[in-house]
C-alpha cells in the first residue's frame, strides 16, 4: 500500500510506502493526502499460433502487398 502527501506551500508530492511513514504524515498540517485516481493496469496477454503459418494466410499477405 502507498501514500501520496502534498506539501501545501510548493504543492510538492512525496510518496510513502512504508505504514509507519503513512501515520507520520498524517499528523503534519503542511501536508494534506491526496487520492490517486489511477486504476489497475492488467497486461494483455497476447497468444500466437503455434507452427508454420498456413497457405492461405501466406496468400491473403501476398494480395495485401501487391
Amino acid at each position: 500500500m502507498s501514500a501520496t502527501f502534498k506539501y501545501l506551500l510548493t504543492g510538492a508530492t512525496v510518496t510513502f510506502t512504508h505504514q509507519v511513514d503513512i501515520d507520520s504524515m498524517k499528523g503534519h498540517p503542511e501536508y494534506e493526502r491526496v487520492e490517486e485516481d489511477t486504476p489497475e493496469v492488467t497486461p494483455q496477454v497476447v497468444t500466437k499460433k503455434v507452427g508454420r503459418p498456413s497457405k492461405a494466410d501466406q496468400l491473403a499477405q501476398l494480395e495485401a502487398l501487391q
